[in-house]
């Protein structure tokens, strides 16, 4: 092979454009973001080279009257290099419940990695499970590059020859791009259905601000199965990259003093105590599943920047949330060389929480009051693979037995395994 795997800065720069169509909502997502990533691959060919989408993209749509993109994956091809493509995957979009909790929140349950008996023990959030089972489902749409095929009938198409396939993704894509990369690693060559018998493909990720997607057993199997090719990158300063690992670094325990002392309010500063509130949330909602980061992950030192915080007098959970949106998306520009400029149609959206989770958080005393106001809210409609069903409402919801049993069988169906082995 005597192809590179792609630069850093080419594989940001995709991953961001998989942005694409956040604030649109609507049935033709995928035409819009096509329309969107075309002009931005032409924007920002004098720096990344020239790409061309060879795939999608595959857009899974929130269900219900808000049609907004739930995940949306792409692949592209390198015109100089064309034995390189990359699997591209967007992050969290914050106008989508389903990505904002669902995805991104729900780690209080996990579902067992099956696609390969070497991975004893690991397992994976059932909020990554939903994504990775909703990106292994999706179709791109008429008029598509790829239209009506799923990612792995396309890459079938490209093994012929040697090929090298870099799956990459930031935030919410951040953690699902290791786990895309280790499912097709897994099943390149797998029980059933094997895409690349030849062995001609090699698999790679390059990940950035993602939290973490699996159990230690998972982290660790991932490193064995991906080797050097698993590069994952965050900003030490990043709130998200931070979870879900319990204590260490990076750790959900030092997000309180992440940004001291620049910002370290009195105890009693009432918003203070609502940040620590949703703090203590997000502990109770990992405690004790073992959630551990990737190897190989590169620490960039991030730098507080109150140049970020728009308005005047703000308080602390503004501040905070306003320098978390910093960190989480401009603050990796300067190193991978990014030009928001280039995406100008529909730029990443700011990190926001649901007006009604900050209605839930306003009125709860503890984490656990939090949770109870979770369990007791009217179920909505999220897409799990080929289906449309109720979400869970978090921890203590029998639906997320039902939802995980679900997307468990659906893993085992694909490795040719037992859901119960």
């Amino acid at each position: 092979m005597t192809t590179d795997f792609p630069s850093q800065v080419q594989t940001f720069a995709l991953s961001m454009f998989a942005n694409a169509v956040q604030s649109s909502a609507g049935q033709d997502l995928g035409l819009q973001a096509a329309k969107q990533i075309g002009q931005a691959l032409t924007n920002a060919a004098g720096i990344i080279g020239q790409w061309r989408i060879v795939w999608g993209p595959g857009v899974v749509v929130q269900p219900g009257n808000q049609a907004y993109s739930e995940n949306l994956m792409y692949v592209v091809q390198n015109v100089d290099q064309p034995a390189q493509y990359v699997i591209a995957i967007a992050g969290t979009n914050f106008k989508s419940t389903a990505d904002s909790l669902i995805e991104d929140c729900f780690v209080f349950k996990q579902v067992p990695w099956l696609y390969n008996l070497a991975a004893v023990g690991a397992k994976i959030s059932l909020g990554s499970a939903i994504g990775l089972l909703n990106l292994q489902s999706v179709k791109p749409a008429p008029r598509l590059p790829g239209a009506g095929t799923t990612l792995v009938e396309f890459l079938r198409t490209i093994v012929g020859q040697n090929v090298q396939i870099t799956v990459a993704g930031h935030s919410l894509g951040g953690a699902l791009a290791p786990t895309v990369a280790l499912w097709l690693a897994d099943t390149a060559q797998g029980l059933l259905f094997p895409w690349d018998p030849k062995k001609n493909a090699v698999i790679g990720a390059q990940a950035y601000a993602g939290p973490t997607a699996g159990n230690l057993e998972f982290a660790v199997y991932s490193g064995v199965k991906l080797g050097a090719q698993l590069r994952p990158c965050y900003n030490t300063m990043d709130v998200v990259p931070h979870a879900w690992q319990e204590l260490g670094e990076p750790s959900l325990s030092e997000l309180a003093k992440l940004y001291a002392p620049d910002l370290a309010p009195p105890k009693a500063d009432a918003s203070y105590i609502l940040l620590k509130l949703l703090l203590d949330v997000f502990r109770l909602l990992a405690l004790g599943q073992g959630y551990a980061p990737l190897p190989n992950l590169e620490a960039r030192a991030g730098k507080y920047d109150p140049s970020c915080y728009t308005g005047s007098n703000l308080d602390t959970f503004t501040q905070y949330l306003q320098q978390l949106g910093h960190q989480h998306i401009p603050a990796y520009y300067d190193w991978f060389q990014y030009k928001k400029e280039w995406m100008p149609a529909d730029p990443q959206r700011p990190v926001n929480l649901s007006p009604e989770l900050m209605a839930i958080a306003q009125k709860s005393a503890s984490a656990d009051d939090f949770v109870r106001a979770l369990q007791s809210r009217t179920p909505r409609k999220i897409q799990v693979g080929d289906a449309v069903v109720d979400a869970p409402n978090g921890p203590g919801d029998p639906q997320a037995d039902k939802v995980a049993a679900m997307v468990e069988a659906a893993f085992a169906k694909q490795a040719g395994v037992s859901a119960a082995s």
